[in-house]
């Protein structure tokens, strides 16, 4: 099955059929505005209000209206390939063992990989729910911010944040990332996944990923 997505805002919106879903990596859990939807040729539960947050105020948030977001309690079901600069999302009944690949760790069914920051190897989320990716705020000591960018936390709202540019290796290739760094509530939530950051939509300029939840890999 092959989806045409919407990147709007540097977000990742599945176009299907029955409507826009948000696909967030970063949510352990998916939300709609029924309590079953049917994505994927599968049906599954879903909860209308996950501690305060409902489609209506996540499209508004947002933007742009979506029928719901879609979760890591659905796509750990199923073996996916983003393809951003396509803009395509694609199930697969298969992956060809020989494609190069990584092991990943999750946490409440949300991705954990490995990057390298001026030679020291972090953890952090993979979240495609997250346009900016963003750092533990003691890797940015004494630098200086190079921008400023606005963005949104569904349970506090908008926020502002510096922007820090940082050379990083990941999947053995140096790439160029922009960083954020998260208001203090939400910073300290990186520690409940041992992590310290959190890897936003701007990586897949960079790879097609293919999600493999069940055998805890990324294939490229």
């Amino acid at each position: 099955m092959t989806y045409n997505i919407d990147t709007y805002d540097n977000h990742l919106i599945l176009i299907s059929n029955n409507g826009r879903y948000l696909i967030d990596t970063g949510s352990p859990i998916t939300i709609s505005n029924s309590k079953e939807i049917e994505i994927f040729n599968t049906n599954y539960k879903t909860s209308t209000n996950y501690l305060g947050l409902t489609v209506e105020g996540l499209s508004k948030s947002l933007g742009t209206n979506i029928d719901a977001l879609i979760g890591g309690d659905v796509l750990k079901n199923h073996t996916f390939k983003i393809d951003f600069k396509k803009k395509l999302f694609i199930i697969l009944d298969e992956i060809n063992p020989n494609n190069q690949s990584i092991d990943i760790d999750l946490f409440m069914d949300i991705p954990i990989i490995e990057i390298e920051i001026n030679g020291n190897r972090i953890r952090t989320f993979l979240d495609t729910g997250a346009k900016i990716s963003y750092i533990n705020s003691t890797y940015v000591e004494n630098l200086k911010p190079t921008d400023n960018r606005k963005d949104f936390y569904p349970t506090i709202g908008a926020f502002e944040t510096d922007i820090y540019e940082f050379k990083i290796i990941f999947n053995d290739s140096k790439m160029e990332l922009t960083f954020g760094v998260l208001p203090t509530q939400l910073e300290q939530t990186l520690s409940f996944g041992n992590t310290n950051g959190i890897i936003g939509n701007d990586i897949f300029l960079y790879y097609c990923m293919t999600f493999d939840y069940k055998n805890k890999k990324i294939y490229f």
